[in-house]
């Protein structure tokens, strides 16, 4: 991560940010965001009241919105402490096994899933940077595009006070159709 993110740019479309997310042009979290928030904003970014589950409801099977409840539920429990190995790895093996039965839109969100529980897995480093992008791109493809605001304008805000306090996105109203990030 480096601290462009000061320097904030819009972007002309979500799917500008989305390939410059993909080929590293663009990284979303400044330095001084601390690993907690990381984790606090993957879980909201999932099932809070404007997450994923929210705005993809209707799509959804049973089975795969409890399987990424369970994904929301560790990233709380990483931003405060460390989640065993082995919860990673039967979180994985559910969500794999989700996938053979599983529409686009929820093959798309049960890929946001496993990539979070390799980051859960790895330990080291724990960079949420592409489990964030695939969750921008899942907003992209099949939800409303003020929601990718919404999610940017978010680490914008919070972003230099992550290291301080915990983001709360109850309190966090403002919607942007602006795209801030750093380049």
């Amino acid at each position: 991560m480096n601290d462009a993110f000061r320097f904030a740019v819009s972007c002309s479309s979500p799917k500008e940010l989305i390939t410059r997310l993909q080929f590293g042009t663009t990284d979303l979290w400044p330095e001084d965001a601390s690993l907690a928030a990381r984790w606090r904003y993957m879980a909201d970014l999932i099932d809070s009241d404007r997450g994923m589950l929210v705005e993809l409801d209707c799509a959804l099977s049973t089975p795969v919105v409890d399987a990424l409840v369970a994904t929301a539920e560790l990233c709380r429990q990483s931003a405060s402490e460390t989640v065993p190995q082995s919860d990673w790895r039967f979180l994985r093996r559910a969500l794999e096994w989700l996938k053979t039965s599983s529409s686009d839109v929820e093959r798309a969100l049960l890929a946001v899933g496993d990539e979070v529980a390799l980051v859960g897995l790895d330990g080291e480093g724990e960079d949420l940077s592409v489990a964030t992008w695939l969750s921008i791109e899942v907003l992209d493809r099949f939800a409303a595009e003020d929601t990718i605001g919404y999610w940017l304008h978010r680490i914008d805000v919070h972003g230099s006070k992550a290291a301080r306090q915990p983001a709360d996105s109850d309190r966090c109203d403002i919607e942007s159709s602006e795209l801030p990030m750093a380049v």
